[in-house]
């Protein structure tokens, strides 16, 4: 008999909210890296024309090009990590982590084929966020109904719903388009 360690679903979307977050941290540092050689090629590229050497002025614009199209798809990659960090932080609040498994899963794996996970800086934390949503994915989870909201009238409530809705009917009358005086 093969006993299972207890996975605690709310701590492996926690775990994985802190790995996009760290992802995405790296990402923008990255972003500004790749920002501040840009500038620093853009300055030589520009003394290197006004003093008339294009071969190696175009040389530095072929390498401010390939910065372009890395910081693009850097951004891309921060878009979508944002995209599943919202993701994870709904389902926390929902309680409702196989969704999380199901929706984020796939969006994982593919992150992890693109040649920009091969980061150093963010391999790790690409891993680790893998395995957080692989261990929420096996999980059979006891967690009760996602929450709920009473939204129950009490007369307090209807009072102030109807006092909402003769101040906006007011507003709206008071707001509505006077037709043209003729002349």
């Amino acid at each position: 008999m093969v006993l299972r360690k207890k996975v605690d679903p709310l701590k492996s979307a926690l775990t994985a909210l802190y790995n996009v977050r760290a992802s995405i941290q790296r990402l923008d540092s990255l972003i500004d890296r790749i920002n501040s050689r840009r500038s620093k090629l853009m300055d030589m590229a520009v003394e290197l024309q006004a003093r008339g050497e294009t071969f190696l002025a175009k040389k530095y614009a072929e390498e401010i090009a390939k910065l372009d199209r890395m910081r693009s798809r850097l951004e891309i990659l921060k878009l979508v990590l944002e995209k599943v960090s919202l993701s994870i932080d709904l389902a926390i609040t929902m309680r409702d982590f196989k969704l999380l498994a199901d929706e984020v899963g796939d969006i994982v794996r593919d992150i992890k084929k693109i040649p920009e996970s091969k980061i150093p800086d963010l391999s790790i934390y690409f891993a680790e966020l893998e395995t957080s949503i692989r261990e929420l994915s096996s999980v059979e989870l006891e967690t009760g109904p996602p929450l709920n909201y009473d939204t129950s009238e009490t007369p307090d409530v209807r009072k102030v719903l109807e006092e909402a809705r003769t101040l906006l009917k007011t507003k709206l009358e008071n707001e509505s388009i006077q037709p043209p005086l003729n002349k």
